[in-house]
């Protein structure tokens, strides 16, 4: 068990050195700059799980500001993540004020669609996976491995409450009352977010909301989303809702920076599935 753990924080510090050497590179050439000098419908990207969005924050925010922006198109590839961030991008969309497009790709699901929602139109493919309206929270409870090996483990804490959830023991009952109250409060905000831009009742909504995913045409005929479309279909619908067909169509990522965002991934979804740790999610992944 330590030589599997030894190995993988091992691993996780290479991926990690990996994605900081890229973004050096990237900085110092002075690439992904987010350089804009005409009139632009500005493009960003939402790839993989979410984690941590202060940089995406800052662009959307940046942008808002940027007179030579029009409109915004946000394309999401991802099925959710940790819940404060999602909620960061959620609110940060909400408060924009020039239009704002999701394009969902492959997956926009849980935190993904959650997202998604607070856009002014919000496309998918046929094909996409979304929905996985929901919170979920997994640990690994290793007290029979530990008793076999003979590991005891002894905990100091300022309140009862304080280790739940612990992987060396079973939960009591109040403590499970404890951890679903948590879950509860979550499921509640993604329910009352998304009922701030669906137009459909929260009876439909709380009978749809019960972790499954949907296609993307099911989703539009559920009206969860608004349209089967990819990222030229909105390019032309926000030019004709600005009434500007002019505009240039400014990609704000690169390949070094999507690269980084996935090794940055990659490094935390290793870490969440094989070192026991606890944590409120909004992702859709089978098998957390």
């Amino acid at each position: 068990m330590k030589k599997i753990l030894k190995f993988l924080s091992k691993a996780i510090i290479v991926v990690v050195v990996i994605a900081v050497v890229l973004r050096i590179i990237v900085v110092m050439s002075g690439e992904g700059e987010d350089v804009i000098m005409s009139n632009s419908i500005a493009v960003l990207r939402l790839e993989g799980v979410i984690i941590d969005t202060k940089d995406l924050d800052k662009k959307l925010k940046k942008l808002d500001a940027n007179e030579k922006v029009k409109g915004i198109i946000l394309e999401i590839n991802s099925p959710g993540g940790v819940i404060a961030p999602t909620q960061v991008i959620y609110n940060r969309i909400m408060k924009m004020k020039k239009p704002v497009y999701a394009v969902m790709e492959s997956v926009a699901a849980s935190g993904g669609y959650y997202i998604a929602v607070a856009a002014d139109e919000v496309y998918a493919l046929e094909s996409t996976t979304t929905g996985s309206i929901g919170v979920i929270m997994q640990y690994s409870n290793v007290e029979e491995l530990m008793s076999k090996i003979g590991i005891k483990s002894v905990v100091f804490k300022s309140g009862k409450l304080k280790d739940v959830p612990s992987p060396t023991r079973d939960l009591s009952y109040s403590e499970k009352e404890y951890m679903q109250a948590m879950i509860s409060e979550f499921y509640e905000q993604f329910l009352r977010d998304v009922l701030k831009r669906r137009s459909i009742s929260e009876d439909k909504l709380r009978d749809l909301a019960d972790g499954r995913v949907f296609s993307g045409r099911q989703a539009v005929e559920l009206k969860l989303i608004d349209k089967i479309g990819t990222r030229e279909e909105a390019v032309v619908d926000m030019k004709n809702e600005l009434g500007i067909q002019d505009l240039e169509v400014k990609e704000l990522y690169d390949k070094d920076e999507s690269l980084l965002s996935q090794l940055f991934t990659k490094a935390a979804v290793l870490r969440s599935e094989l070192i026991p740790n606890g944590g409120f999610y909004y992702i859709y992944k089978p098998g957390l």
